[in-house]
């Protein structure tokens, strides 16, 4: 249990813990990626490099991280593991910039849709009919 002033032990409520987070790197994001399938090697060809540093990880209380090798390598439950990878900040910044792009067009043509009536939706009254049903 971590200690307080004069060594009392100090209470640290359900919920706060925080294993993952690491220091910044300046001209970097970091993240965590979960170790499993083949993340790790897609996340390395979009630019990331897992990060090889002797740095503490989560808040002490939080459970020992874990190495392998240099690699910071947090246990995340569920007898899971994470790897902590980084970009270079341009590269992240781009990345971002292009899906918000994609999700800015794709909302875009939704509202076209809805504004023209072309959306695929049939307006129906309140027994299920809509205009072009024949009755």
């Amino acid at each position: 249990m971590k200690k307080g002033p004069g060594g009392r032990p100090v209470r640290i409520p359900l919920g706060t813990r925080d294993i993952l987070t690491a220091p910044k790197r300046s001209g970097y994001v970091r993240r965590f990626v979960n170790d499993e399938g083949d993340r790790i090697q897609r996340f390395e060809e979009a630019g990331y490099k897992v990060v090889r540093e002797d740095i503490e990880v989560g808040d002490p209380v939080a459970g020992k991280e874990s190495q392998i090798g240099s690699v910071v390598n947090p246990s995340v439950g569920g007898d899971k593991k994470a790897v902590l990878m980084e970009i270079k900040e341009e590269w992240y910044e781009k990345d971002q910039k292009e899906k918000q792009d994609r999700i800015s067009a794709g909302e875009k043509d939704m509202k076209r849709q809805l504004q023209s009536g072309h959306n695929g939706l049939r307006a129906t009254s309140a027994t299920g009919l809509g205009p072009d049903d024949i009755i």
